[in-house]
């Protein structure tokens, strides 16, 4: 089973500019080390050489002592004079290159300050064109979401009170309005959701919900899409399950989109749905979706919970769908102190586990603004 997902580039920043790589590379950490290194092994040669010169000059002299019978002192004042036109020669051109060394870095370290803050001002920027991004597209898709219920409420009526309005000959073009309607209603709803998640304005309604009722109720929704496909669903639960304080509209959410999903993906074959209790350390509940379905390759499952990356093209072209809906739910899961995860094989199926706290009180996110909400299970 995969899940197929629309591509779309990062938007651009307005007034950002990147910053000009081949102009600051020598800035760069790497650059400043390989100069220091050119310091330190200019040094060393210098040093070297100076030692080399010194020595040489005054193994040349004891030479000349013992071969000319020349007085120790005069030795003497020849090393030394000899050791300061060198070091004088040598230390001259190492004292300047140094300065010229000092000012490079001190202008390096300048130059990658003036970065440092040009990158801070970039990431603002960036920041606030994501939060008016998703400001635009929760107002965007209210307003979307307004005329589409209307339509949805007129065809439906319309085709299930035929006789009452004289529309029996338009009942199936009808209802395909009506489903194409039900069918952009719920894009806009997964569009409006990840915009609240980002801006951090997604709330929970936490509350104490048994568990066995809501898996009869999601099953008895996806229970159609499985016909679809000639699919057998299957519930695998243990007994005393107990409840969960959750918010139940969103787990609801995240059940049906991983069934609906699997449903789709697997044909004349089986969707299971599996709840359990795991104690590692602390409690928790599994809710597991399991199909014989197509599966995905590791490079799929790479980026399978990405947003707007699609898993593959040919597989969107041939089940279709927006590829937000496991974006969604794992950020809602987590939102609720738990986890979404998955474990695939190309060709044998998939399994997406929903794993939620269980036990104590457990604070659950709301949004991304740091607010909290509990969840536990009981």
């Amino acid at each position: 089973m995969a899940e197929t997902v629309l591509t779309s580039a990062t938007p651009l920043v307005a007034g950002h500019r990147e910053p000009h790589s081949r102009r600051a590379g020598w800035l760069s950490v790497g650059a400043l080390t390989r100069l220091i290194g050119r310091v330190g092994m200019a040094v060393a040669v210098l040093t070297l050489s100076s030692l080399t010169v010194v020595g040489s000059i005054a193994l040349s002299l004891v030479v000349w002592t013992l071969l000319y019978g020349v007085p120790a002192s005069q030795i003497a004042v020849s090393v030394a004079s000899t050791a300061a036109i060198v070091s004088l020669a040598i230390g001259v051109p190492l004292i300047i290159y140094s300065q010229a060394v000092i000012r490079k870095l001190g202008a390096s370290r300048h130059a990658l300050k003036r970065l440092t803050e040009h990158l801070v001002v970039a990431r603002e920027e960036a920041e606030r064109a994501n939060r008016s991004k998703s400001a635009f597209l929760a107002n965007m898709s209210h307003e979307l979401r307004t005329p589409l219920n209307a339509i949805i409420g007129l065809t439906e009526m319309m085709y299930t009170n035929a006789a009452r309005f004289g529309t029996e000959k338009a009942a199936e073009p009808l209802r395909r309005v009506n489903r194409a309607g039900t069918h952009l209603l719920g894009l806009i709803n997964q569009v409006l959701d990840l915009s609240k998640i980002e801006a951090g304005k997604l709330e929970l309604s936490p509350e104490s919900v048994s568990l066995a009722p809501l898996i009869d109720e999601v099953i008895g929704t996806a229970g159609q899409l499985a016909e679809q496909n000639q699919n057998r669903l299957v519930v695998e639960a243990q007994e005393n399950l107990g409840a969960i304080t959750v918010d139940p509209m969103r787990l609801r959410q995240i059940l049906f989109n991983l069934l609906s999903n699997a449903c789709k993906f697997t044909k004349q074959g089986q969707v299971s749905l599996r709840a359990r209790k795991v104690a590692d350390g602390r409690n928790w509940i599994e809710l597991a979706v399991a199909d014989t379905g197509i599966g995905m390759t590791p490079e799929q499952l790479g980026k399978l919970f990405e947003e707007f990356a699609q898993a593959e093209a040919s597989t969107a072209k041939r089940y279709g769908g927006t590829g937000l809906g496991l974006a969604i739910s794992r950020k809602l899961a987590r939102m609720m102190g738990g986890d979404v995860t998955v474990t695939s094989e190309a060709g044998k199926g998939s399994v997406f586990t929903v794993r939620l706290p269980g036990g104590a009180d457990t604070p659950a996110r709301s949004g991304t603004d740091g607010r909290t909400s509990s969840c536990s299970t009981s």
